[in-house]
């Protein structure tokens, strides 16, 4: 049996990631025709902090996702004091787990993923004026310290957002893609890229693997990828965008077929991403999209 998490934090993690990544899907969906890209104010946190397009070194390897996270809420100790919360976990109840992990990642994000994000794009000219000056008011190692946080945590929601992506579309994370690419995979190169471009420049395999193909080493590869450039990656509607990122999460946490319907039915009602018009009222709509979900992951959307 593959390792995974506790489902109280699988459910947990899933409630704070899954309102940014739908509403990011459904926003793009809408504006791009399918075509998946971030807004305009992650790029500027992304090019400002000097991240740029490496964060897709992560895709080598699940685990630096993660640390990716690790490391921006815990920038001291990390180990240590990823250590003192796993001992404070298991001490609690089991029904109290849902309510300690919540807590325990709004103190450290001051609110929820969706609050925070919703800070970022609504920020007048005056707020970040303040933050510049608070910026500028600190000493050089406060400042690296802040910006290598930002760094990693932005590099942990572009990575996590467009590995789900992935897995969505094609049934594996970029996590799985690239791995294969690196060994010569040819399909998995091209369904990374069409997930997320910035592979191509971030990248150095798929980058200098990419350049040599342009002198006509082999036109036929060359033509597979640009195929998938040229392809975005959802080109049919999705009724339910919201209900399918929670879908893909809970994929991701290996929970999908493990959960109840009604546990399912319950968190994604309780976010009401979809609008009322996407409402789904009982268990039986939530199997029905479950079973469609894995069909489209190998069919394609």
């Amino acid at each position: 049996m593959q390792l995974r998490v506790e489902k109280s934090i699988a459910i947990t993690l899933a409630s704070e990631l899954v309102p940014i990544c739908a509403e990011l899907l459904m926003d793009y969906m809408a504006k791009r025709n399918g075509w998946i890209k971030m807004p305009k104010e992650f790029e500027q946190i992304r090019q400002n902090s000097n991240l740029s397009d490496s964060y897709v070194l992560a895709y080598e390897e699940e685990n630096r996702i993660l640390s990716c996270l690790m490391k921006s809420l815990f920038p001291g100790d990390t180990a240590k004091e990823l250590k003192q919360f796993d001992n404070e976990f298991l001490v609690v109840k089991e029904d109290e787990k849902l309510d300690f992990v919540d807590l325990y990642l709004s103190k450290k994000l001051g609110g929820n993923l969706f609050y925070l994000f919703d800070k970022i794009f609504n920020a007048t000219n005056e707020d970040q004026e303040i933050a510049r000056k608070e910026l500028e008011a600190l000493s050089e190692d406060e400042k690296r310290e802040i910006f290598l946080s930002m760094q990693l945590f932005f590099a942990y929601i572009y990575a996590y957002f467009y590995n789900h992506i992935a897995l969505m579309v094609h049934g594996q994370k970029l996590t799985t893609l690239v791995p294969l690419a690196l060994k010569g995979n040819q399909k998995a190169f091209c369904k990374a890229i069409q997930v997320d471009r910035n592979i191509l420049t971030g990248h150095p395999y798929f980058r200098d693997t990419y350049a040599r193909l342009q002198t006509g080493e082999n036109p036929n590869f060359l033509a597979d990828i640009t195929s998938y450039i040229n392809r975005p990656p959802i080109q049919g509607r999705i009724e339910y965008p919201a209900l399918y990122m929670l879908f893909s999460i809970l994929d991701g946490f290996k929970w999908l077929d493990d959960i109840k319907a009604s546990e399912i039915l319950d968190l994604y009602n309780e976010m009401g991403l979809d609008g009322e018009q996407n409402y789904i009222e009982d268990e039986n709509s939530v199997v029905k999209k479950r079973i469609e979900y894995r069909k489209k992951q190998k069919t394609g959307f």
